[in-house]
C-alpha cells in the first residue's frame, strides 16, 4: 500500500511558500491585489485541481472558487462524493487577480509559475484536473481548446494523470442539461475522475 500522508515538511514548505506569494511583487498585479490567492482545500497527494486566476470573490477572501462558480465547482465534487474539505487541493495558475478578470498575460503566467510548481512539486498528486482552458495550456503544450481536450487523461508531471475539464464559469454562462451539452459533458467527466480515484487508490 503506497503512503499518501502529506508529510509535516511539505505542509512547512507550502505554508512558506505561501508567505512569500503573499509578498510577491514580481509583476504589476501583486500592486493591485486585495489579497494573493494561494490555495483552497485540503494539500492532499491524490488530487489537485488547478483553476485560471482569482475573481472579485477570490481577491476579496484570499481563496480560490469561492463567489459563484465556486458553488458550482462544490456542487459538482459533491455529485460523486468529493469535497474540498476533505479530498482536493485547489490552486489557480495565476495567484493575484488580473484587472476586469482578462486572461493572464504571458509574463504574469511567468511570475506565477514558481508558485504553482511548488504547489504540484510539493504534493505530487496522482490526478491533476486542469479547469478551464489557461489552466490547461499551462500543462499541455500546444493544447487546442478545452471543448476539443476536455474528458481525456494526459500525462502529467511526477507520474500524474491529468484531465482538462470544462471551468465552471464556463458552465454557468451554458445552462442546458441535454445530452451533449457541457453541462452533461461534465457530468460524465467528474464520473470517470471518480472511477479513476477509486481504481488508483482502492488499496490505500
Amino acid at each position: 500500500m503506497t503512503d499518501y500522508l502529506v508529510k509535516q515538511e511539505d505542509l512547512d514548505l507550502l505554508e512558506r511558500t505561501k508567505d512569500r506569494c503573499n509578498n510577491c511583487q514580481k509583476c504589476p498585479l501583486g500592486l493591485l491585489r486585495t489579497k494573493s490567492v494561494f490555495s483552497g482545500g485540503v494539500p492532499n497527494k491524490k488530487l489537485m485541481l488547478v483553476g485560471e486566476a482569482p475573481g472579485y470573490w477570490e481577491d476579496q477572501k484570499g481563496e480560490p472558487f469561492v463567489g459563484k462558480a465556486g458553488q458550482l465547482l462544490d456542487k459538482i465534487f459533491a455529485s460523486v462524493g468529493f469535497s474540498r474539505q476533505n479530498d482536493v487541493y485547489i490552486c489557480n495558475t495565476l495567484k493575484c487577480r488580473p484587472p476586469d478578470n482578462r486572461n493572464p498575460l504571458p509574463e504574469e503566467k511567468d511570475a506565477c509559475r514558481e508558485f504553482l510548481d511548488i504547489q504540484v512539486g510539493t504534493l505530487k498528486p496522482r490526478i491533476i484536473l486542469l479547469c478551464g482552458n489557461i489552466a490547461v495550456q499551462s500543462f499541455i503544450e500546444g493544447a487546442r481548446g478545452i471543448t476539443k481536450v476536455r474528458g481525456q487523461w494526459f500525462d502529467g508531471p511526477y507520474g500524474a494523470k491529468m484531465m482538462p475539464i470544462f471551468h465552471p464559469s464556463y458552465l454557468l454562462r451554458n445552462d442546458s442539461r441535454e445530452k451533449g451539452s457541457p453541462k452533461w459533458l461534465m457530468w460524465q467527466d467528474i464520473q470517470e475522475i471518480r472511477r479513476v480515484y477509486d481504481e488508483l487508490f482502492k488499496d490505500s
